[in-house]
């Protein structure tokens, strides 16, 4: 069951994994604290889902440059300037918070320059880990990088609620500057695998050529086509539902605290915790039938929610701490279990498929979609939310859940049909 950690010999993971780790963690510090904040000054769904949606802009409009930064220029300077970046900005706005109180204007250019950053840095990181690690260890990899993350999952929420509910804003900026300095010196340390320069790679390949070549590569292979289908269909339906929805029903609808938010969100983290001692008991299934199984147990939550749908239940829930949390933690612990075991071999199947030395315009095109999925997400799930009847969202969650099995149905056809060649080819061979 743990033979998956035998991965973290390999240093150069180690170092990748601690970079990712802290920063996740200061990222989460901030959101959650910020999203407190700005829903306690607006007061309104929709307008706590367009600060969220402004946060994604910056994806969609330099999704392409990102992806193209990520294979042409050298990914360690790349990835430290953007931690050192990050880190400086965040120390600006502690000693800001000493003086001052953050307007919404400030908010927003914060979440801009944030995300602005966050995109810059994605591709070029996540494009680090299929080089240093061989592929035959993509899906340890990457069960060890989701559970330390989610073990962040568990912590920052909650810490974070502690540090903005007893102290405001100004310490959680401060958390956050030192975590990008972790990530920045992690990333010193680690040794990147020599690569062309970075003029010869501009001759091969146009500006008007990187920004097609990701979105070639996921329309080129039909599996690909329907994994980046589920991705667009999970930032469309799912996120926009828990980052504005369960923090809006817990504190607008249900009248809970900031502090039942947080311990939420940390408990429900623990089911993703737990999806690294299920993973090295389900390789042999393949990643076809991983991932179906993961999508079915998504749907299971899904249906508790429906719950909501009835006043006489919302009445049981309305101020009642206990009763909320329990309630909200079984739903996101069941569903971060089933989401986190199937993002495993999600990631693992394209991280073995995508050439090298196109992976970071791919992931830059899948944040593309994903941005423009968020975008419409979010301000879908404001407008449902502001209808004061919890079961439109509800089911717009669930319509968006099923979209995904349904996506998720080529894969599984194309691969039978490989696999059975392979076994026929196989038994050709024997005989």
């Amino acid at each position: 069951m743990f033979s998956n950690f035998k991965v973290l010999r390999n240093k150069n993971l180690s170092l990748l994994i601690t970079s990712e780790s802290t920063s996740l963690f200061g990222t989460l510090f901030l959101n959650i604290a910020l999203s407190l904040y700005v829903l306690k000054m607006t007061g309104s769904s929709g307008d706590f889902a367009s600060v969220l949606a402004l946060g994604v802009l910056p994806h969609i409009i330099l999704g392409s440059v990102a992806g193209i930064l990520a294979d042409k220029f050298d990914k360690k300077s790349w990835i430290i300037i953007m931690d050192i970046l990050r880190g400086a900005f965040c120390l600006f706005l502690f000693f800001y918070c000493l003086s001052g109180t953050l307007s919404m204007p400030i908010i927003y250019f914060t979440v801009l320059f944030i995300s602005m950053c966050d995109i810059l840095f994605a591709p070029v990181f996540v494009s680090v880990l299929p080089t240093i690690v061989p592929k035959e260890d993509l899906v340890d990899a990457n069960s060890i990088s989701r559970t330390l993350n989610e073990t962040m999952k568990i912590l920052a929420p909650l810490l974070g609620t502690l540090v903005y509910t007893w102290f405001g804003l100004g310490p959680i900026f401060l958390v956050n500057a030192l975590t990008f300095v972790v990530s920045a010196v992690s990333i010193y340390l680690l040794k990147f695998p020599p690569k062309q320069s970075v003029e010869a790679i501009s001759k091969k390949i146009t500006i008007i050529s990187d920004i097609s070549i990701g979105f070639r590569v996921i329309f080129g292979d039909a599996r690909l086509t329907s994994i980046v289908s589920n991705a667009f269909l999970t930032h469309t339906f799912l996120y926009p539902f828990l980052f504005v929805g369960v923090p809006y029903i817990i504190i607008n609808v249900l009248l809970g605290s900031n502090t039942d938010y947080g311990v939420v969100e940390s408990l429900a983290t623990i089911g993703s915790l737990m999806a690294i001692f299920i993973v090295p008991l389900t390789k042999k299934f393949g990643i076809a039938n991983n991932i179906g199984l993961g999508l079915l147990g998504m749907l299971i939550p899904v249906l508790l929610l429906m719950f909501l749908g009835n006043p006489w239940f919302i009445e049981i829930l309305k101020g009642n701490s206990l009763y909320t949390v329990s309630y909200f933690s079984l739903i996101n612990f069941i569903l971060f279990l089933s989401f986190s075991f199937y993002v495993v071999y999600f990631a693992s199947y394209y991280q073995s498929q995508v050439p090298k030395e196109v992976y970071g315009r791919f992931i830059a095109s899948v944040i593309i979609f994903n941005g423009i999925g968020k975008v419409i997400g979010y301000k879908v799930v404001g407008l449902l939310f502001e209808t004061n009847n919890l079961i439109y969202p509800v089911i717009f969650l669930l319509t968006g859940m099923t979209l995904k099995l349904l996506v998720h149905i080529p894969f599984m056809i194309i691969s039978k049909r490989l696999e059975g060649n392979k076994a026929i080819q196989i038994r050709d061979a024997e005989a």
